[in-house]
């Protein structure tokens, strides 16, 4: 009973560290996108995106690195769970406190959050292992979503505030990812693998929860702030991010140590339920509509109903 409480004691330390980090690279990375005049959306997409993301980043590079074998169910849960978090639970929670609209997301960006989603649901479906061939089609999607960034042009006004670098803030957020995810990883996975979880589920609640407060803080803070545009842009692009930038790099690391990348554990109601939701996301973004109450609602509900089922 002891080691758990000491377990469970370190999970709460390092989701505490990796949530302080999140926060301190979002104001960083935010300061250094406001110096370029850059727009809400684009930061949103990118340098917002990237820093809540980076919390899912250093749990899968962690679980690809350190774990021998490495934890491929874990790594894939972590990435499926906190997308679909991302848009039931952390949209839902948002869209029932305040007005969610899609009207900044450009089509293109939805195309890649389909593209991007549609490749992961169809190569998890058709192959128990992925392979180098699944991964050069991976590069490939992730060269031209970097152009498509690159070429971006928003429709909303760039801002153009003072921003106040810190170099230093900026690198100690990257050292609190690091420790804070290779903590979560072992002891999250040591505890409740304990209790007799499989590592699939563990990845798929656990780990996906944890890694997307940053998202939900964030969404949550953007929209009090009257900034929506840049919440939204968080969203979609840290899905797209946790599939271009966290799951094809650890799937690499993983086929560099000589393993296999398996996908054998993955069920289909996770991948049915990941493509549901992404749909109609896609939807509102391609007819610029808002989140309703109704639908945040249906949204938060089915993610309860979803969690309960997995125990």
């Amino acid at each position: 009973m002891n080691i758990m409480i000491y377990q469970l004691s370190l999970i709460l330390l390092s989701l505490g560290i990796l949530i302080a980090s999140a926060d301190q690279l979002i104001n960083q990375a935010d300061a250094i996108a406001r110096k370029f005049n850059f727009s809400q959306v684009l930061i949103g997409l990118t340098v917002v995106a990237f820093g809540t993301s980076a919390p899912e980043l250093m749990v899968s590079l962690s679980a690809a690195l350190f774990e021998t074998p490495p934890a491929s169910d874990a790594i894939i849960g972590n990435i499926i769970g906190s997308n679909i978090a991302n848009l039931l639970l952390v949209l839902g929670v948002t869209g029932m406190l305040y007005n969610v609209s899609f009207e900044s997301i450009d089509i293109k960006t939805n195309f890649y959050l389909f593209l991007a989603t549609a490749y992961l649901i169809i190569i998890f479906s058709v192959s128990s292992n992925i392979g180098w061939l699944h991964s050069f089609i991976f590069l490939i999607i992730l060269i031209f979503f970097i152009n498509h960034l690159k070429n971006f042009s928003p429709n909303n006004e760039a801002i153009a505030l003072e921003s106040n670098v810190s170099l230093i803030k900026l690198t100690l957020s990257f050292i609190g990812f690091f420790i804070g995810g290779k903590l979560f990883l072992s002891e999250s996975l040591e505890f409740f693998s304990s209790l007799g979880i499989a590592h699939t589920v563990i990845g798929l609640t656990v780990l996906a929860l944890g890694t997307s407060l940053p998202e939900l803080i964030t969404l949550l803070i953007a929209a009090l702030k009257k900034k929506g545009a840049m919440g939204i842009g968080n969203i979609i692009g840290s899905n797209i991010m946790n599939i271009l930038f966290v799951l094809f790099p650890s799937i690499i690391i993983v086929q560099i140590r000589g393993f296999n990348f398996s996908s054998l554990n993955i069920h289909s109601n996770d991948l049915i339920l990941l493509a549901m939701s992404t749909s109609v996301i896609i939807i509102l973004g391609l007819t610029k509509k808002s989140l309703s109450r109704v639908l945040s609602i249906v949204f938060v509900l089915s993610y309860l109903i979803y969690i309960y089922r997995l125990f």
